[in-house]
């Protein structure tokens, strides 16, 4: 991958999302974010995932949403899953902690 970069690959990724199956949903779409982004527990987010998660699972260009959530950065739901600063989120438990 040297060489090329990330603005590049964001680009080269984002053009492939108008193939996607979520192309026409963006008023869902973003209702879905809204209660991920609000859910109070593991639990509740899983729960806001399945639509979305289910949406995903056959679209042609998942591994696209993915490598664009990536690389810039999102925060939110892409490809099926919930992502922050770029990185899909683990689901801790509350009280776990991050060790070094």
């Amino acid at each position: 991958m040297r060489g090329i970069s990330r603005n590049v690959l964001s680009r080269d990724a984002a053009w492939t999302l108008a193939d996607g199956a979520c192309k026409d949903l963006t008023s869902q779409w973003t209702a879905w974010e809204n209660t991920y982004a609000a859910a109070p527990t593991t639990a509740a987010r899983a729960a806001a995932l399945t639509d979305a998660a289910t949406l995903c699972d056959g679209c042609p260009v998942q591994a696209e949403c993915a490598d664009l959530a990536d690389l810039s950065g999102y925060t939110g739901i892409a490809a099926g899953r919930g992502y922050r600063n770029g990185r899909p989120e683990r689901d801790r438990h509350p009280t776990q902690r991050r060790t070094a």
